[in-house]
């Protein structure tokens, strides 16, 4: 068990808004991982989800193999575990977390199933008119430790804006999980949040919302006002 019950109680009054279902997909692999794909904490990802899945009604937890299901190939995915958050039944595949949702990242997750199990994001509304002007793929990566208190701001931060625009794919990454991706981008703090598109972006820290729309804008090419 990975919550007792004082923190359960706390989790369930939480996410008490939530009125539409919301589901997770765990994307997890079996046996040795392939060439070019990272293994990380793929029991202990599933057993946490599923706690908080029982504590409200609207949420779900579905566990699809990264090898074989239909969408983890189409997507490209290639971490275990990779979780989807999306409304039940929606084809949003833009909101991810590689890894264990852990530590200060708990929040994180909660934060992400209030969004979208209630449908407000509390983006600004210049932030929401700015990021209309992202109209090519913008991919941002926020890589995170479950031990950084300033590293949900920057998930989440990517979140509001993927949530609004279907061109942003938002991925929480737990640094520590996958050594290989992290040293791909020179991570060597965190929060440092990678923004690839037409061109790259990179904002280091927990910044406010409107320096993830510009760094997206940026990246998807387009001119900030």
């Amino acid at each position: 068990m990975f919550l007792d019950e004082r923190i359960q109680s706390q989790v369930r009054e939480m996410l008490a808004p939530i009125q539409r279902p919301v589901e997770m997909v765990v994307f997890t692999t079996s046996g040795i991982a392939l060439p070019g794909q990272e293994v990380g904490l793929q029991e202990e990802t599933l057993g946490l989800l599923r706690e908080v899945a029982a504590l409200n009604p609207n949420l779900s937890v579905e566990q699809r193999s990264i090898h074989s299901d239909p969408e983890a190939q189409a997507l490209g995915l290639s971490h275990a575990p990779t979780t989807l958050l999306r409304e039940k039944g929606s084809e949003r595949n833009n909101i991810r977390f590689l890894g264990l949702p852990a530590g200060y990242e708990f929040s994180t997750l909660l934060e992400a199933l209030l969004m979208l199990g209630t449908g407000e994001s509390r983006l600004g509304e210049k932030s929401l008119a700015e990021l209309q002007k992202v109209t090519t793929p913008v991919r941002m990566q926020a890589f995170v430790t479950p031990t950084c208190p300033y590293c949900p701001q920057a998930v989440l931060a990517t979140y509001k804006l993927a949530y609004h625009n279907p061109n942003i794919i938002a991925e929480g990454v737990e640094a520590s999980e996958f050594p290989a991706l992290s040293r791909r981008h020179n991570i060597s703090g965190v929060p440092d949040t990678i923004i690839s598109g037409a061109t790259q972006q990179r904002i280091l820290g927990g910044q406010p919302d409107r320096v993830f729309v510009e760094a997206a804008v940026k990246a998807s090419g387009g001119v900030v006002a």
